[in-house]
Formats: structure tokens, sequence, C-alpha cells
């Protein structure tokens, strides 16, 4: 039997969505209010049962508000701080683009090993490189990937590592049983499966508990022909140490969509290096401005995935909550 749904009144924080939610989409007897103007946002706060909304600022004090859905997967630190100190709200976020990033690591993969990059611009200036000494790409089938985070993007990832031939292991704060051809570790096991590791999948969002957790020793720890790949985010991984591995060939490549600094504002968007030591130097490293979920269909997802979410919220049902304390 359905479940009943309850009228929901909701304020999508943003410029218009496109495409526009359909009201098939929508939970029944919703009514969505689409306003980008912070002032006219304000002007109805307190009639909102639901803010759909990543930075929020005073929209989240709305006497009527319940629910906060922010449309993406990341969890701003200031949010999860704000939302600490407002224990009633309820809060979701979107994992719409689980395919998308999950496809983008496999290509920043496959870029680094084969060495696509420098290949691509010696070529370009006409140069084949040493016919008798060609580069050597890196052979991934029969290797093991370690994927560190196992929540969507993970279970996207492994069998399409499986499909080149790699064996899986992944990472989880609280390890239970193996899943779907995939050895699942706990924290204690890191050490031991860095060591094993011939290409390291980062997915794991910013928390209290992962910035900086791959650190120079951890890096040390790993073969001298593994590959990074992260999609994460970029404070997981120690700038400095990631950088002096690859510039000494302490580490064989990597493949990089999340960073250390990012443009404050629109201006700053065409002269803003990503990071403090210079990666774009290495030939060993492929450059993403962090652009894994900028397909043709990111949009059309995000819009139903929200979506999903708010029907589920309507008939009283659970569907992506955050765990603001742990900070996802």
């Amino acid at each position: 039997m359905p479940r009943m749904s309850r009228s929901l009144r909701v304020l999508w924080r943003a410029a218009p969505p496109d495409p526009h939610p359909t009201d098939e989409e929508l939970p029944p007897g919703c009514e969505l209010v689409v306003e980008r103007d912070e002032e006219r946002a304000l002007a109805v706060r307190d009639t909102i049962d639901v803010l759909i909304d990543g930075r929020p600022g005073p929209l989240l004090d709305g006497t009527r508000l319940a629910h906060v859905v922010v449309p993406w997967a990341g969890f701003p630190p200031s949010l999860r701080e704000a939302l600490l100190e407002r224990p009633h709200l309820k809060t979701y976020n979107a994992h719409y683009n689980a395919p998308f990033v999950a496809q983008h690591a496999i290509a920043l993969l496959l870029a680094a090993a084969q060495r696509l990059v420098p290949i691509d611009a010696a070529l370009r200036r006409g140069d084949w490189g040493d016919r008798a000494r060609p580069e050597r790409s890196r052979h991934l089938a029969g290797g093991e990937a370690l994927l560190l985070g196992f929540g969507a993007i993970g279970r996207q990832l492994a069998p399409m590592l499986r499909g080149l031939g790699m064996r899986v292991s992944a990472l989880r704060r609280r390890p239970e049983s193996d899943e779907d051809g995939v050895r699942v570790i706990g924290p204690a096991e890191l050490p031991a499966a860095l060591a094993r590791a011939d290409a390291l999948l980062v997915s794991l969002p910013a928390t209290p508990a992962t910035v900086g957790l791959i650190d120079r020793e951890a890096l040390g720890r790993m073969r001298p022909d593994a590959l990074v790949v992260n999609v994460g985010r970029g404070t997981v991984i120690d700038e400095d140490a990631l950088y002096d591995a690859l510039a000494s060939g302490r580490l064989a490549g990597a493949g990089l969509d999340v960073w250390w600094r990012y443009p404050d504002g629109p201006e700053a968007q065409r002269a803003t290096p990503p990071a403090t030591r210079p990666f774009w130097e290495l030939p060993n490293v492929v450059l993403s401005p962090h652009r894994a979920d900028a397909t043709d269909a990111s949009e059309r997802a995000r819009v139903a995935d929200v979506c999903a979410t708010l029907r589920a919220i309507a008939e009283g049902r659970e569907r992506s909550r955050v765990d603001v304390e742990a900070g996802y």
C-alpha cells in the first residue's frame, strides 16, 4: 500500500533549475518556490518546510523549516557548523553525480597509466619520442585498486575497475562483510592496503576524520609504480607530500580533479593556480578543474535526485540523509 504524502512548501534557492522539475517528479501537493535573490528568499523564509540550498546562511532560521537538501554531494564545513547548532533540522544531500564522477576517475586513471598528457604534448610539437625506447604505459590488469571511500562513487567505480581486470579493495569507517567482489577493509588495515595498491582512488569527503588522511607516511608506503586519483576533496591528501612524491618519481603518476586552492569568485576563474606547489609542471600529473560531473546528463540527474528526496520527505521516508556530526 503506498504511503500517504503530505503537502510541502519548498524553496529552491538557485537560478531556475534547468530542466525544471515536472509535476510528476514532485510529490503531490508540493508548492515549489524558486528564488535566487537573497532578499526575496528571506521574505518567504518563515513559510517553507524544505530548503534546497548548499549555503543557506540565515535561511536556516525559518520558523517552519524542518528539512535542508544540499543539491550536490559535498557538504560545506560552514553548513555543518551551522547545522550542529540546529539539531532539529534534518539534512540530505544528492548523489546524482556518482556515475559521472566514477567515469571521470577512470579517465584520469587511464590517462595517467598511459602517460597520455606528455605524449600528446610531444606529438603536437611533431615529437614522436625515442622509437627505440618508447614511453612505457602502466598495465593495470592483474593489479590491485584501493578505494578510499565506498559510498555512491566507490560503488560505481568498483565494477569499472574489475572490468579493467583489477582486484578491488575499499576502505570503510565501519567495515562489514565483503561486497560484490570488493574486499572491504577498516582503518587498521589501511597501511598494508596502501603497500599493496597499484592504484589509489580517493572519493572521500573532507571531514575532521579525513583531512590529511593520506600524508607523507601513507604515501611512503606505496609502491613507486603506483598511481593516485583524487575525485573526492583535495585536502584528504597532503599537498606537499603528494607533490614531492610525484616530482621525485617516488610515485608513478596522478590524476587530480580536486585541489587545495580554488578561485574566489568568477573573475578569478581564469587566473588561479589550483595548488601552492607547481603540479602543472610535472609530466606525470593529469590536471582537471573539478569538473568530474560536468556532463550532458548531470543537470537532469540532479533535478531527478532532488525530487526523489522531496518525495521521500513527503512520505516520511529517509533518503540520502547526512550524518551532520560525521560531516557526510
